[in-house]
C-alpha cells in the first residue's frame, strides 16, 4: 500500500464519481429490501413463511460465501487494482438477479419455489461481489480523518437518495409502469433498477481517482486463517459490527413491516410514500449538514442519535395509530426522526469502518478492507434474512391474510410488532457506549500514527 500525499485533497470529481457509485448500488437494494416480501406474499402468492425460510437459508450460505468474496477481493490482482473489477462485474450480475427475482410471477408450482430460492441467493452473492469492494475504496481515496468526513457525504448523499426514492416512490411508480398489472409493473421498476446499477458503477470505475494504491503486496495478501484471526483481534472492528447486527435487525424489522402497518393499520398505504419522501428530505439535510454537526457535537453524539432515533419515531407512529390516525403532523415528525438516523448512520459506519481499517493497520500492521467490508455486508444480509423470517413468522402469528381487512387483533399485531423494535435500538445504543472507543484522542492517535507510517514509506 502507498501514497504520494497522505493528506491530498480529494478532488470533487472523484466525490461525485464514487457518490454516483452509492446510489446504484442502493438504488437496487432498497428495491429488494423494501419491496420485495410485498411482491412475494401480496403479488405473487407464496406464503410468508416460505420467503422467510428461503431469506433465512440464504443467510447461512452467506455465512461461508460473504467472507470467501472478500477473501478473494483482498488477494485479487489486476492492472485496475483490486476494487473497480469486482464492483463493475458484480453490479452486471447483480442487475441481472435483480431483475430475475421481480420475475417469479411468471412461474407456478415447485418450479416456482425452487426459483424464488435460487435467485435468492444468487442476488445475494453478487451484491456482496459490488458492495465489499465499493466501500473498500474509502480508504484507498484518502487516509486523512477530515478529507474523508468530507468524501463520504457524497455516496451516502447519493445513496440516501436512491433509497428513499427507490422506496418512497416504489409503489407509486409499480402501479403507474404496470397500468393496474402490479406483476409487470414490478418488473420493470426491477428493470430500472438494474440499467441504474450499471451505469453507475461504470462512472465509478472510470473516474474514482485513488491517491492510495490497493495493490497485492505480502503485509495484505492473507489467507482464511490470518483473515478470520485478523478480524477477532481487531477489537474495535468486532464491537461496531456487534453494534451494527443489533441495529440491523432493528431496522429490518421496522423495514419489513412499514407497507403492512400503513396499508392495514392507518388504512392508507399511499402515507408510506409520503412518509418515506418525508424521512428522504431529512436524511438528505442531515447528510449535507454532516461535516458541520460533527465540528460542534462530535461523531459520538451524532451516531449516538442516530442508533435511538428510529426507536422515537416508532413511538410517534404507534401513538399516530392508536390516538390520532389522520395527524399528518405527527408522520412528518416521525419521518423526520427516522430520516435523521438514516442519513447519519449509514454515513457514519463506513467511516468508522474505515477507521477500525487503519487501527488494525496500526495495532495488527495487517490491512483487510475488503474482508471487513464484506463481513459488513453479510451482517446487513444475515439481519435482513432473519428479520425477513421473523416478520413472515410473526405476520402468520398474528393471522395476518394478504388483500383484505385484517381482524382486530392482528391489527393489534401489527401495531404491537411495529413498536418491539424500539427495544433493540436501546440496546444498540448500550452496547456502542459500552465496548466502542475509536473515537476522539484515541482516533486522532492512529491517523497520525498511520500519517507517519505512510509518509515515512514515501521518504
Amino acid at each position: 500500500m502507498e501514497t504520494s500525499q497522505v493528506a491530498e485533497k480529494v478532488s470533487w470529481k472523484t466525490k461525485m464519481s464514487f457518490g454516483l457509485g452509492g446510489f446504484g448500488k442502493d438504488f437496487g437494494m432498497s428495491v429488494v429490501s423494501i419491496l420485495l416480501l410485498y411482491y412475494y406474499t401480496d403479488v405473487v402468492g407464496v406464503s410468508p413463511i416460505f420467503v422467510g425460510t428461503v431469506f433465512l437459508v440464504a443467510r447461512v450460505w452467506d455465512a461461508v460465501n460473504d467472507p470467501m468474496v472478500g477473501y478473494i477481493v483482498n488477494n485479487t490482482k489486476t492492472r485496475w487494482g483490486r476494487y473497480k473489477p469486482w464492483i463493475f462485474l458484480g453490479n452486471l450480475l447483480n442487475a441481472g438477479f435483480t431483475i430475475a427475482l421481480f420475475s417469479a410471477h411468471h412461474f407456478e408450482g415447485t418450479f416456482q419455489l425452487v426459483y424464488i430460492a435460487v435467485t435468492y441467493i444468487g442476488w445475494g452473492m453478487t451484491y456482496t461481489m459490488l458492495d465489499a469492494p465499493f466501500w473498500s475504496l474509502i480508504p484507498t481515496i484518502t487516509l486523512d480523518k477530515t478529507e474523508r468526513e468530507k468524501l463520504m457525504p457524497y455516496p451516502r448523499l447519493f445513496a440516501s437518495a436512491a433509497y428513499y426514492f427507490a422506496s418512497g416512490m416504489g409503489i407509486v411508480a409499480v402501479n403507474k409502469l404496470g397500468q393496474g398489472d402490479d406483476a409487470y409493473g414490478f418488473f420493470l421498476y426491477a428493470v430500472i433498477s438494474a440499467v441504474l446499477a450499471i451505469l453507475s458503477a461504470t462512472i465509478t470505475c472510470l473516474w474514482t481517482k485513488q491517491a492510495v494504491k490497493d495493490e497485492v503486496s505480502d503485509k495484505n495478501k492473507v489467507n482464511i486463517k490470518e483473515a478470520v484471526s485478523y478480524l477477532f483481534k481487531n477489537d474495535q472492528f468486532v464491537a461496531l459490527l456487534s453494534v451494527a447486527l443489533v441495529f440491523y435487525i432493528a431496522n429490518g424489522f421496522f423495514n419489513g413491516l412499514h407497507l403492512y402497518f400503513y396499508k392495514y393499520v392507518l388504512g392508507d398505504e399511499t402515507l408510506f410514500s409520503t412518509f418515506m419522501v418525508l424521512t428522504g428530505v431529512f436524511g438528505i439535510i442531515s447528510i449535507v449538514l454532516f461535516p458541520k454537526m460533527t465540528s460542534i457535537v462530535g461523531r459520538s453524539t451524532l451516531f449516538a442519535a442516530a442508533l435511538l432515533l428510529p426507536a422515537a419515531s416508532s413511538v410517534v407512529l404507534y401513538i399516530v395509530a392508536t390516538y390520532a390516525p389522520t395527524s399528518q403532523v405527527l408522520i412528518i415528525f416521525a419521518g423526520a426522526l427516522a430520516g435523521v438516523s438514516t442519513g447519519l448512520y449509514w454515513l457514519m459506519l463506513f467511516l468508522m469502518i474505515a477507521d477500525t481499517v487503519d487501527y488494525g493497520d496500526c495495532t495488527l500492521d495487517v490491512r483487510c478492507e475488503s474482508v471487513c467490508y464484506s463481513v459488513q455486508t453479510f451482517a446487513v444480509k444475515c439481519s435482513g434474512a432473519l428479520t425477513g423470517f421473523l416478520v413472515g413468522a410473526a405476520l402468520a402469528f398474528i393471522d395476518y391474510v394478504p388483500n383484505q381487512a385484517q381482524t382486530p387483533e392482528a391489527v393489534m399485531g401489527l401495531k404491537l410488532l411495529y413498536l418491539a423494535p424500539s427495544l433493540l435500538c436501546v440496546v444498540a445504543y448500550l452496547m456502542y457506549r459500552k465496548y466502542y472507543k475509536l473515537n476522539g484522542d484515541m482516533l486522532d492517535s492512529v491517523q497520525h500514527r498511520m500519517e507517519a507510517k505512510y509518509s515515512a514509506s514515501m521518504s
